[in-house]
């Protein structure tokens, strides 16, 4: 289980998390500004970070900016082992940086814990909590009204397709299902910005599909500031508004793609003449990228 998944299990024993910023659970309330004028959702400055075992020092990540604004879905893409799983336990306070900060809506947040809203590769639900209850797990930790928040969760377990699954127990459901209950815990969290690291990873080809098309829905509707890991260029292309390609360890930002389609998007736009030339050419970045690192 990763760091994160510790700290949550923690927390839901415990029913505490640090202190921060308490946001309704998609109250749909607009900004009282234009996001445009707001600060980002997070700013990454400068980070690098090394790891020490027995006395040898590898470098993990070294010198990472990157950016994402309100409301915005960002993706990074790179080599297997090139830092984005580290650079998460950082934004999310779970490890320090040896240089550089985060910074979080204009405000300095480093080492900080509970100012994200994560989900993992794996669903990571607790097998002794209903699909509810999974649910409501985020909010019940940080002490928002469960009746509100209990009503809420039913409301988009119905519009998510698990509508009759209420009380049904993880184990009871497919992978694609626990996905979207992971994927709905995150949701109804009440920070503002979501890291998804490959949460999709382990689905089959068409599962995958599916929920790729269904989270774009959702996103749509709530547009919350994301910063996603991938290792497809196409689910990137598909999904993103912007696309951090890293290079090999240490990992550090080598390209910058602002993806040019508009939304919102639909399956047909894999086969537009732009989108082959993006996907050919972070393609090519990342061949090489992984070319160097077998060397």
């Amino acid at each position: 289980m990763t760091q994160f998944t510790d700290a949550l299990t923690s927390a839901s024993k415990t029913g505490a998390f640090p202190d921060a910023q308490e946001k309704p659970f998609l109250s749909g309330a607009a900004e009282p500004r234009n996001p445009q004028t707001l600060p980002p959702a997070l700013e990454v400055k400068g980070v690098s970070k090394s790891f020490t075992r027995r006395r040898r020092t590898t470098p993990v990540l070294d010198g990472v900016n990157l950016t994402v604004g309100r409301g915005e879905f960002v993706s990074l893409v790179g080599p297997s082992g090139c830092g984005k799983s580290t650079l998460f336990h950082i934004i999310g306070g779970l490890t320090l940086p040896d240089k550089g900060s985060i910074c979080m809506n204009g405000k300095e947040v480093t080492g900080q814990r509970g100012e994200i809203s994560y989900m993992p590769q794996q669903p990571a639900l607790f097998p002794w909590r209903t699909i509810e209850d999974n649910v409501l797990l985020a909010g019940e930790i940080r002490g928002l009204p469960r009746a509100g928040a209990r009503e809420t969760a039913r409301r988009w377990l119905q519009r998510i397709g698990l509508g009759g699954f209420e009380q049904a127990y993880p184990h009871m459901l497919s992978g694609g299902m626990q996905q979207r209950a992971a994927f709905l815990r995150a949701l109804l969290a009440p920070q503002e910005l979501m890291l998804l690291d490959e949460p999709f990873s382990a689905l089959d080809a068409l599962t995958r599909g599916e929920m790729q098309r269904w989270l774009l829905e959702l996103w749509e509707e709530n547009r919350r500031s994301v910063l996603f890991i991938t290792h497809s260029i196409e689910e990137a292309l598909l999904l993103s508004s912007r696309i951090y390609v890293f290079s090999g360890r240490p990992g550090s930002v080598l390209h910058t793609v602002d993806v040019p389609f508009p939304r919102p998007r639909r399956d047909e736009i894999t086969d537009d003449p732009e989108f082959l030339r993006l996907r050919r050419r972070l393609t090519d970045w990342m061949r090489e990228e992984q070319a160097k690192s077998r060397k």
